[in-house]
């Protein structure tokens, strides 16, 4: 197994940089996801991995070796491409052991037939395609043509194995069965593995550690729960989930025990342990965290909001509105199907404190809890406690 490192990595074209100083580390054994906006570089990184792209700045190592000049049939990696690039004249089993055919290392160390034809087989059956070895691409449905150019490179037995959105041409259910076929593979076939997708379901159930791209930089670099439960910019608090999560500025406080602006509002030890008691910064809720609040004490953090769409969809209800003060700000919660809202209503909702995330307002960053800050919330509640008794 193969550790791929990225050095300050960069591309240009023209006066595009679309990759831009990227500094990445790919563990052994380990599957790497590259998540994303389109144009955000997440596939020039992966072709200049796999030598098909120049390197324009920086330095790719396997294991510690450069291979900036490497020739792509000499870095021994198996290559999976969005539209399969299977050969139409030839059976599967053809396009199975061509890819050993190709090997650089075919010469005096090359396989025995029998022992090519072993493999083709051995692939086979792991993808489950043995019974259309001698079909043709043309007579294969869309699943069984992604296995096979999932073969063809997996035959060659890389030290490192790159797809690129190879589900994007699938419909959705087929999609999702490809997407735990995938996760099955890996597991019995532990090669380091670069995938690229624009997908999160993939990103989030395929990732050992999940990259977050954005205009040719890395804004998070992770294990998928990291990501999702501790965003690290509003960039990525936005994009990753579905629908993405709410973010709303809140501006320093007018006095009392609470930040205000406009409808939402956050007790001040919440703020306190993030250290930022007189700064503007952006707050961010996802959806599945809200709650009808009524007078639900457990749940700190309030947004009051004129409710626009709602949509019925089996499990929950998605609920889309505004702010009341800030028709601009849209706000948008996962609740049960019986919670009674409806279109032109007004509501309240709230949010338990550990699902509140906090941004600096200028740089986007999160601002995190440290074990001092919580520390500082224990002993605000505690003065809070005390004063009320005394009252």
């Amino acid at each position: 197994m193969t550790r791929i490192d990225l050095d300050g990595v960069e591309k240009t074209f023209g006066a595009d940089r679309v990759v831009d100083g990227v500094d990445l580390t790919m563990a052994a054994g380990e599957l790497t996801v590259l998540l994303g906006p389109s144009g955000c570089g997440k596939t020039t990184t992966l072709r200049m991995v796999a030598g098909l792209e120049q390197v324009g700045g920086g330095e790719i190592r396997f294991d510690g070796r450069r291979v900036n000049e490497v020739p792509p049939d000499r870095r021994r990696v198996g290559m999976v491409f969005q539209s399969y690039a299977l050969y139409p004249h030839m059976t599967v089993a053809a396009n199975l052991s061509f890819g050993l055919e190709s090997r650089p290392d075919r010469g005096p160390r090359r396989r025995a037939r029998s022992d090519e034809r072993a493999r083709v087989l051995e692939i086979a059956r792991l993808l489950e395609i043995e019974h259309v070895l001698e079909h043709r691409p043309r007579e294969l449905s869309g699943g069984q043509r992604q296995r096979v150019a999932l073969g063809r490179a997996l035959v060659r037995e890389p030290e490192v194995f790159l797809l690129d959105e190879p589900l994007s041409n699938l419909d959705a259910n087929l999609r999702e069965r490809m997407r735990m076929e995938l996760a099955r593979l890996h597991a019995e076939l532990p090669i380091t593995t670069v995938y690229v997708t624009h997908d999160q379901g993939e990103a989030l159930t395929l990732a050992d550690q999940l990259v977050v791209m954005h205009a040719g930089r890395i804004r998070q670099a992770d294990s998928p729960g990291t990501v999702y439960e501790r965003p690290a910019d509003t960039f990525v608090a936005g994009f990753l989930g579905s629908p993405g999560m709410n973010l709303w500025a809140l501006a320093p406080p007018g006095g009392g025990p609470s930040r205000e602006h406009g409808d939402v509002s956050l007790p001040a030890d919440l703020l306190l342990a993030h250290g930022v008691p007189g700064a503007t910064v952006t707050v961010g809720i996802r959806p599945e965290h809200l709650e009808i609040a009524r007078e639900d004490a457990s749940l700190p953090a309030r947004v009051r909001c004129d409710v626009r769409v709602v949509e019925n969809l089996g499990s929950h209800l998605l609920v889309h509105g505004a702010l009341c003060a800030d028709a601009a700000a849209r706000v948008v919660a996962k609740l049960e199907v019986g919670c009674g809202v409806r279109r032109g209503d007004r509501i309240t909702l709230g949010a338990r404190e550990e699902h509140v995330h906090l941004f600096d307002a200028e740089t986007s960053a999160r601002l995190g809890r440290t074990g001092r800050e919580r520390v500082a919330v224990g002993a605000a509640r505690a003065g809070a406690r005390e004063e009320a008794v005394a009252r």
